[in-house]
């Protein structure tokens, strides 16, 4: 039988591995204009951080690490940080080691650029979910167990029905005194843009400024204002919350640290699903939250628990640099 050998991703490459991960992750279908947009035209993206693992011509396993080359805007730095996003192995050839040979390959790639961490599919922003899923890859999950990882915490998403929505009589009241009180809950206008990106990078340290950003630049291209909803304080002219969606995907949500508890997040989130179903859509659903943002907010819209994951780290070993042969 043929040795498995180990390259790293080129081009000829993408039809194989999109096929690998097709099998391998059925719960998470990866079209090509979605790996290449994500995984391609990431400006972290280095072929050595992307594995291919294969016998003779047939591709059996792929994996890809990436290490931040290119700061996230607005977000704490994670220079001693790396990600795992993709891991997967055809289940025909399970057991024979591909998998363990491909993530010891990343972890050493990972360590060659000063990594001392690891994480498993929690980077922002191009995270195809955010973690192991509990239920779908048991195996994967023990798998990492064996290898080193350890869980931090296990996020959840939430998917729930627009075809029933109701928007409660209280939400609307909320709406009505937020108004009173000289907070007005609008969609997206020209003159909201900078109030939206200073509300965003003083408030939510991390990927929020890149989405403000790059929603506002599709609206003006002809996309939907009810994509990026905002509370304005008429007084001061400053957003103290927004709420946005992008298709069925709703979120990010959030509001001013200053201003949480009188209602603002309630009332965006029904003014956004809405909007979701006045724009065709049937279904919302997002990927990341946790049990207690979800018990004081989604469950009351409906939102019901869909998938589980596990959030995974792995303290990295010092990299050795190899010794020339003599």
């Amino acid at each position: 039988m043929s040795m498995t050998t180990i390259t790293p991703f080129s081009s000829r490459d993408l039809s194989g591995v999109l096929a690998l991960l097709a099998e391998a992750m059925p719960l998470d279908p990866i079209s090509e204009q979605r790996f290449t947009r994500q995984v391609l035209l990431d400006p972290n993206f280095r072929p050595q951080g992307a594995l291919v693992a294969r016998r003779d011509e047939q591709i059996l396993g792929f994996c890809l690490s990436l290490a931040r080359q290119v700061p996230l805007e607005n977000a704490p730095s994670d220079s001693d940080r790396g990600y795992i996003t993709l891991l997967a192995v055809s289940p025909a050839f399970h057991r024979l080691g591909i998998g363990t040979q491909l993530l010891s390959q990343a972890e050493t790639c990972l360590r060659s650029q000063q990594r001392k961490v690891v994480m498993i599919a929690s980077y922002a922003p191009n995270y195809f979910i955010p973690g192991v899923d509990v239920r779908g890859y048991q195996t994967a999950l023990a798998f990492f167990a064996k290898h080193g990882y350890q869980e931090l915490y296990r996020p959840l998403a939430m998917q729930t029905d627009l075809g029933s929505l109701i928007t409660p009589d209280w939400v609307r009241q909320k709406e009505l005194v937020l108004a009173r009180e000289g907070i007005h809950v609008q969609n997206f206008t020209a003159e909201l843009a900078l109030p939206l990106l200073s509300c965003a990078r003083e408030e939510f340290p991390g990927d929020w400024v890149r989405v403000v950003r790059e929603t506002a630049h599709r609206i003006l291209q002809g996309d939907s204002p009810t994509r990026l909803i905002a509370a304005i304080d008429r007084g001061s002219d400053k957003v103290l919350a927004f709420s946005h969606y992008e298709n069925e995907r709703f979120g990010p949500i959030g509001v001013a640290t200053s201003q949480r508890g009188r209602g603002l997040g309630q009332v965006l989130m029904y003014r956004t699903l809405e909007a979701q179903r006045h724009a065709g859509f049937r279904a919302a659903w997002f990927l990341w939250s946790d049990d207690k943002t979800a018990a004081r907010i989604y469950t009351a819209a409906g939102f019901k628990e869909t998938r589980r994951f596990a959030l995974l780290r792995k303290d990295l070993g010092p990299y050795l640099t190899p010794k020339s042969a003599t």
